[in-house]
């Protein structure tokens, strides 16, 4: 379906601008032509899954659709990830090939023959893991193809014709297959930009050219630092899909407060089920109350349910079970929630998983690779939260190292994102009466 659409977009719009990231661009003849000839030498290659191993660029989302070309799984992995997260990785998925940043190395296969791949997975996206192991989650052809037809469908999404599309998420984490496959389906153009805190005020320059922007509300924050940021100043600007992060009514407010017409949506969805599974037009009225919904049920990609207060999937959106790991028929997602009126709510988690600026992060993951370091005999990870949204992240560590080798260490295990943004040394932690260590008391250390 995919590729399909492509080939279609390249014979209807052969000079319409595709993607334009970090001011290069690349048409849509141009992408489909490339497509064919690296999709071509992937086929020769072999047909284990291909890890990506690279920041956002052309030549990076070529090498994805490449690899959908040739039925050869894609395993994105941005810079950010340590060496030897990246090993395990490697090792997880049995990958016989890591692309860098030179889709030349491919060419030395064009002399070999045509191997013939039958493979059902898409792409495998790894997540932070409960035991600071990655975890690998498979999303197959028909998960995709599933979130592709339900993305087109979602109003006003699917009225929208020859518009350019904010790609804000590194290509590694799934909020991008939003805006990545409904564009390139549709034929819009796609700005891809790394813009982050430290550089946030090149973004402005971007957004004077976007029509739909996906982003986690932390992006938003961001983006209205500006108090020109405003409808008088980006006219273009007429709708923001939110997802990754819980979507506060107060930043609604100040959104529809710049930008009076807007279209905002609010969506939730684990990386299990592709990306997304439900979302929702949010209208003024929803502002009179505390939480506002992520999703309408009559419209959702796949079923959604409540059993004992956790939001549960299950049906074509829901990938089959991770790497390594038994085949499951519905995903227990670890969100609580309700549905009311027909509408989805989500309150929260039931562990110790958070979404930090869109990250899906365990916190035992970055307690466990503590643990490994030398000379640490013990460390806790704690979310430090400001109306339902995580606002930092500190870890306490017993050790007699030194606060510096700690942070050295760390940042040889987990990603950049994971790195928590503080670390203090104690000799203890705090218990309660019940003799359990007091998370609450932490967090207000």
């Amino acid at each position: 379906m995919i590729i399909k659409k492509l080939q279609e977009n390249a014979q209807k719009y052969p000079n319409n601008i595709a993607f334009i990231i970090n001011d290069k661009k690349i048409t849509y003849k141009e992408l489909y032509e490339k497509i064919l000839y690296y999709g071509n030498l992937l086929k020769r290659e072999g047909n284990s899954p291909v890890i990506i191993y690279s920041d956002k660029s052309i030549d990076s989302f070529i090498m994805i659709f490449s690899c959908l070309y040739a039925k050869r799984a894609y395993v994105p992995i941005g810079k950010c990830i340590p060496i030897d997260r990246l090993n395990k990785i490697k090792e997880l998925t049995n990958s016989s090939i890591i692309i860098a940043d030179d889709l030349k190395v491919l060419d030395k296969y064009k002399d070999l023959d045509i191997i013939s791949n039958d493979n059902n997975i898409a792409y495998i996206i790894f997540t932070s893991g409960s035991t600071g192991e990655p975890k690998g989650v498979p999303i197959s052809y028909d998960n995709l193809n599933n979130f592709i037809n339900w993305i087109n469908s979602l109003n006003p999404l699917n009225d929208y014709k020859n518009i350019n599309v904010l790609n804000t998420a590194a290509f590694s984490f799934d909020l991008s297959d939003v805006d990545i496959y409904y564009s390139i389906t549709n034929g819009h153009t796609l700005y891809g930009t790394d813009i982050s805190f430290d550089n946030y005020s090149e973004i402005y320059d971007i957004l004077e050219n976007v029509d739909v922007a996906v982003m986690t509300p932390t992006f938003m924050k961001m983006c209205l630092l500006n108090p020109d940021f405003n409808e008088s100043n980006y006219p273009k600007f007429k709708c923001v899909y939110f997802c990754g992060e819980q979507l506060d009514v107060n930043l609604v407010k100040k959104i529809y407060n710049k930008f009076p017409n807007i279209n905002i949506i609010n969506a939730y969805g684990p990386t299990e089920a592709t990306s997304a599974v439900s979302a929702i037009l949010i209208d003024e009225s929803m502002l009179d109350y505390d939480l506002l919904p992520c999703g309408d049920i009559n419209t959702s990609a796949t079923k959604i349910e409540i059993v004992d207060d956790e939001i549960v999937l299950s049906g074509p959106s829901v990938f089959n079970g991770y790497i390594n790991g038994n085949s499951i028929d519905k995903y227990y997602t670890g969100d609580l929630g309700y549905i009311d009126n027909n509408l989805l709510y989500c309150k929260g988690r039931k562990d110790n998983q958070i979404k930090f600026k869109g990250y899906r992060i365990e916190l035992d993951d970055i307690q466990n690779n503590a643990n490994k370091i030398d000379g640490v005999k013990d460390s806790i990870a704690i979310a430090k939260m400001n109306n339902n949204t995580v606002k930092s992240i500190k870890l306490f560590v017993i050790t007699s190292k030194s606060l510096d080798y700690i942070y050295e260490e760390l940042n040889k295990l987990i990603p950049s994102y994971m790195m928590p943004n503080s670390i203090e040394i104690v000799d203890h932690f705090p218990v309660n009466e019940n003799g359990k260590i007091d998370r609450k008391a932490m967090m207000n250390l």
